[in-house]
């Protein structure tokens, strides 16, 4: 069943803090906005190129206390409210606290259950080459 907005996978709202780190950069905070198996839309001023690679650590619990979900990603385009990115892959022991985090925020939990076991549990495509 696709969802309403036509996305592959389900997209969950969310208002979480997160770091993004560029390559020989201080990280830099920002505030996730959405997030699905295959990326997140982040809240910044920050304008970069789309193929940017980036980390970005999305900072978890009441105080950020929490042990962060890490991933690789990289920018597929610049809003004027911030940037998407697409995880190109995802620290092994972050993919539980991410499939939470999308699941707890879904509007169909379920249907976004449903894409994890469909998925073989992996929030990313293993089979993908990196670029």
């Amino acid at each position: 069943m696709p969802n309403s907005n036509h996305r592959r996978y389900t997209r969950s709202q969310v208002e979480v803090a997160a770091l993004l780190t560029l390559e020989h950069q201080e990280p830099v905070e920002v505030e996730v906005l959405d997030v699905s198996m295959n990326g997140t839309f982040l809240k910044t001023n920050l304008k970069l190129e789309a193929g940017t690679r980036c980390t970005v650590s999305i900072l978890l619990g009441h105080f950020q206390h929490e042990l962060p979900i890490e991933a690789e990603a990289v920018v597929i385009r610049t809003t004027a409210m911030g940037l998407a990115l697409r995880f190109e892959s995802v620290k092994i022991d972050s993919t539980p606290r991410l499939q939470n985090l999308i699941v707890d925020h879904a509007e169909d939990p379920q249907q976004a259950q449903l894409e994890f076991s469909h998925q073989g549990g992996f929030i990313f495509n293993p089979d993908r080459q990196q670029r």
